[in-house]
């Protein structure tokens, strides 16, 4: 009897322990993309794991002291996507007929939206942004003059000056009529933000290892006692 106690208390001890190393990082993400993150969190030594949540979506979770390191290693490289609109969410069935001003406007931020979605597959592309402008003619037989922003951040580690070229090609043929002298691009690179370096060593090896050496003397302690537990409950029955 005594010694399922002690089994199930050092158990339950030890699943507190564990849970509160741990605090949420992103919630409500398709378990494909959380799974992506944990990858990437893992392969940079990053303790994370996933707990389920409604709607098929599930929570990410990582170590309280490894938190800042692990939204700063995600977002240098995109994570987590933004979502981004679909026709469906532009027009939906059975909505109200708009104005063509209306229509065009949407088609536009779609357009927009998949520019986006493009530029941030790119290989070290953190954030980018598209924003299409055409000026206003009072001739309907006049080709209107199409003209797009653009503006990318960039890892440290990847270095997209050298496709500039590329990019500005990319935006001029997903966008029809829009002259390439017309595309404005900025590229600028993110600042890391890490923490300091973790101490190395016996100090290092210790601050990894606390929740182990928690257990084993919750362990140590159950079995030093547990004598003691016998002897008192003895008295007791006596």
């Amino acid at each position: 009897m005594i010694s399922r106690l002690v089994q199930v208390t050092v158990v339950t001890l030890l699943a507190l322990s564990l849970a509160a190393c741990k605090m949420d990082l992103y919630k409500d993400l398709p378990e494909a993309e959380a799974n992506q993150m944990i990858a990437l969190l893992i392969l940079r030594q990053i303790d994370a794991d996933k707990q389920p949540a409604k709607g098929g979506q599930v929570t990410v979770r990582v170590d309280k002291t490894q938190f800042v390191n692990a939204v700063e290693w995600l977002r240098q490289n995109g994570l987590p996507s933004k979502t981004v609109a679909t026709m469906n969410d532009l027009f939906p069935s059975g909505q109200l007929v708009t104005s063509p001003a209306q229509e065009q406007a949407k088609i536009t931020y779609l357009k927009e939206q998949q520019l986006e979605k493009m530029l941030r597959s790119i290989e070290g592309v953190v954030y980018a942004q598209v924003s299409i402008a055409q000026n206003s003619s009072q001739n309907r037989h006049e080709t209107p003059t199409l003209a797009a922003s653009v503006f990318i951040q960039y890892s440290p580690e990847h270095n997209l000056n050298n496709r500039e070229i590329s990019i500005i090609g990319l935006i001029k043929n997903g966008v029809p009529n829009l002259q390439a002298e017309n595309i404005s691009l900025v590229l600028q690179p993110t600042d890391y933000r890490y923490l300091p370096s973790q101490p190395s060593g016996f100090l290092a090896w210790l601050g990894r290892s606390r929740l182990w050496l928690t257990g084993l003397l919750i362990v140590a302690a159950g079995i030093y006692l547990r004598p003691y537990l016998r002897s008192y409950l003895k008295r007791i029955r006596a």
